[in-house]
């Protein structure tokens, strides 16, 4: 086998951010999006280019209808208004003016005409600052996409390793596959066939039409994966974890058996259990969304929302007010049960563009300025949105990728300077233990914080120097046998209960039930995981217990 061969075979891991959650295993399948068509022409016959443009708006419209009623037999009216919403843009009378106003005075063809005009509204509308304005943004991007298909008379296609004439609607090889593409539009999720088990996009968000579907249709879906296609060869296997955000490329052997066995698959429904005295099961969240799910699996409080992911969805920074709507829903949806919320963590695996800051190389070590402190702006308007938030409920402040006592003071200053003007009763404040420099001082942070936290992810990669973005996910998982590791769960757990203060743990290791026992007896009386492992987890707990 030559060393390109090899390459394209390993068990490689790209991650991405989770939009659906689940698991899912198939053949990648890539997804042809209608061509760019931006172009004028002198020579066009603007009657027929009229012509041509009111007929498609019918198609188009009846289209929708189509879809509206089918999405309304198979996932309840509520979805189907997503279609009934653009059938009424369709079948607005200004906007057919507009459209054929632009084709007499410029003599430009309908597809060039719908993309100006349409284009124009989807910009205004995506920059408005009502929520409600720019998810119509979502609407009228799908319609121009939708019109400039159908003028053109082109057709959605998909191709795989074996054929290139596979449409939207039928897969000739009847294979399970994840679909792939730069974006999907609402109607792909309703029009794809029963062989389309989930999504890999770059351009996605929680909260789009296209994405909430998927959900409700039970379909894993991760975002953010760049350079699509060239990432994922045509020949590859792949796995979707629409729970992490993860898609591993020919997944190992040991991969796939441990993705069976430790995960809840081809389940939609999520099995809930009793809770175990003096053991708290909690969920991961990545979005505010998630929390119908977490609930759903019996989850007794939120241990780990990921916040930095509520941006990188939306592919910006949020506002104060934005974020404190996020964090009012899980709070209020979680009725006084404990909610930990990671302040905005950027590193390695999770990199925004728009803040500014240098991409990480994969392997560099940790420096002494933490990405808050480098970029403080996005710390005080997060500070104030907790603040704001937690007046509904307690909120426990989550501090990542802490080095040193010094940092976190100084993170601590920010934070407090941010709030000054605002209640902070309900915060509670906590280091995230997952460098080995601030476990070592893990007994003098206790005399300054209300809480700990123990990220088993990171910990690992940085305690034994395993990249996390190598793919030996096998390699990855026997290094939590090994004792250096416990002694220092031990260790940590230990220097909470002296300081009378509680202890969780999260990351991989929490999630597999095969090492509930051993948390348990180490003193840490808290896990937090994904909601599709905390039925598994809390059976361990109580076999241990009994």
């Amino acid at each position: 086998m030559s060393p390109v061969e090899h390459y394209r075979q390993r068990e490689r891991r790209l991650e991405g951010i989770p939009l659906s959650p689940g698991i899912a295993i198939g053949r990648p399948c890539f997804f042809a999006t209608q061509r760019d068509v931006r172009h004028a022409s002198s020579s066009l016959d603007v009657i027929d280019e009229t012509t041509r443009l009111c007929a498609s708006l019918q198609r188009i419209a009846d289209q929708r209808a189509t879809l509206a009623d089918e999405t309304a037999a198979v996932l309840g009216p509520e979805h189907a208004e997503i279609f009934h919403a653009q059938r009424l843009m369709l079948d607005d009378v200004y906007l057919q003016e507009q459209l054929v106003q632009t084709i007499e005075a410029d003599g430009c063809s309908a597809a060039e005409a719908v993309w100006r005009v349409l284009e124009r509204y989807r910009s205004q509308l995506a920059a408005s600052d009502s929520a409600y304005l720019r998810e119509r943004a979502d609407d009228v991007g799908e319609i121009r996409q939708a019109l400039i298909g159908d003028l053109d008379r082109a057709r959605s296609c998909r191709h795989c390793h074996e054929t290139d004439f596979c449409t939207i609607d039928h897969c000739h090889l009847g294979n399970d596959h994840i679909l792939i593409g730069s974006e999907i539009s609402a109607s792909l999720p309703i029009e794809t066939d029963r062989h389309t088990i989930g999504f890999v996009v770059d351009k996605a968000g929680p909260h789009c039409h296209a994405v909430i579907l998927a959900r409700a249709l039970h379909r894993p879906v991760v975002g953010s994966i760049r350079d699509l296609p060239d990432a994922i060869p045509l020949n590859s296997q792949l796995l979707i974890d629409g729970d992490e955000g993860t898609v591993i490329v020919n997944p190992s052997s040991s991969t796939l058996q441990h993705y069976r066995t430790t995960r809840v698959q081809d389940n939609p429904k999520i099995e809930s259990t009793e809770p175990v005295d003096g053991f708290r099961v909690m969920a991961n969240i990545s979005v505010s969304a998630d929390i119908d799910r977490a609930l759903a699996a019996g989850a007794e409080g939120v241990g780990l929302y990921r916040t930095e992911m509520e941006m990188l969805a939306a592919g910006r920074p949020l506002g104060e007010d934005e974020q404190t709507v996020r964090y009012t829903k899980v709070i209020k949806a979680m009725a006084a049960r404990p909610v930990y919320i990671r302040l905005v963590d950027f590193g390695h695996d999770k990199h925004a563009e728009w803040t500014g800051l240098p991409r990480p190389a994969a392997t560099a070590s940790h420096d002494d300025e933490h990405t808050l402190l480098r970029y403080p702006d996005l710390l005080r308007t997060q500070a104030r949105a907790l603040a704001r938030a937690s007046v509904h409920g307690t909120v426990h402040v989550v501090y990542p990728m802490i080095s040193s006592i010094e940092q976190f003071k100084a993170l601590r200053g920010l934070f407090g300077d941010a709030t000054a003007d605002l209640a902070t009763d309900g915060l509670r404040h906590g280091v995230l233990f997952e460098l080995p420099a601030a476990c070592l001082e893990a007994a003098r942070f206790m005399q300054m914080i209300d809480f700990g936290c123990i990220g088993t992810n990171d910990l690992t990669h940085y305690l034994f120097g395993v990249d996390r973005a190598s793919g030996d996910a096998v390699g990855d998982r026997r290094l939590y046998d090994d004792a250096v590791l416990w002694e220092l769960i031990d260790q940590l757990a230990h220097a909470a209960t002296s300081a009378g203060k509680t202890m969780m743990i999260c990351g991989e290791l929490a999630g597999d039930p095969k090492f509930t026992p051993r948390i348990m007896r180490s003193g840490i009386s808290a896990t937090s995981t994904n909601p599709a492992n905390i039925a598994a987890v809390r059976r361990s707990a109580t076999q241990h217990t009994r």
